[in-house]
């Protein structure tokens, strides 16, 4: 069974604010994963600031535009399970100093179409193949066969196997959730 990655905005788990000092720096690059980013990837510096209405502290995994930003924890984790997955170095403040914890941005080497539209109820663009609108969403799992982690092209969400979640949530890794993909609706 293939699970989503998300950020754990449930009110449990801090949230941070991040900013990329510098977003005009990723200019031509493809961050939406499938293609390594490799060693013309900008020097990166993200302000994590705390969120108003959750604890305040550093997570394990975050989001900011685009990038998906993991801890030297989570890659590790993700590593020991076999992810696909290119980690590039960044530099992060928080709370306007250098943060204690290493980060990487964590770019999926694998995209790929992955919807079960014949089990699905969604709308998707006809000329990018995006969705617009998701009532019933539902992975064609046999796209993931020998894939533990990878970006659903469709929905431009990071799909990854039921066993990749379990061993990022007995690490205790922070700041990420992972939901199934029926319960997504927009």
């Amino acid at each position: 069974m293939i699970k989503l990655l998300c950020v754990d905005t449930s009110g449990r788990a801090p949230c941070p604010i991040a900013e990329n000092l510098d977003p005009a720096s990723l200019r031509g690059f493809k961050t939406l994963g499938g293609v390594r980013l490799g060693d013309d990837f900008p020097d990166l510096t993200i302000q994590l600031t705390d969120g108003d209405e959750c604890p305040s502290g550093l997570v394990d995994y975050f989001q900011v535009g685009l990038l998906n930003i993991a801890s030297l924890k989570l890659r590790k984790v993700l590593e020991d399970s076999g992810a696909e997955v290119e980690y590039l170095p960044i530099r992060v403040l928080y709370n306007g100093k250098p943060s204690q914890f290493e980060y990487f941005v964590a770019n999926p080497l694998m995209r790929f179409d992955a919807i079960d539209i014949a089990n699905s109820e969604v709308e998707l663009d006809e000329e990018l193949g995006d969705a617009l609108s998701v009532n019933r969403l539902v992975i064609d799992k046999l796209k993931f066969k020998n894939v533990k982690l990878a970006v659903i092209a469709e929905i431009q969400r990071i799909g990854v196997q039921t066993e990749v979640a379990a061993a990022v949530k007995s690490s205790g890794c922070i700041g990420c959730t992972f939901i199934d993909p029926i319960s997504v609706r927009y």
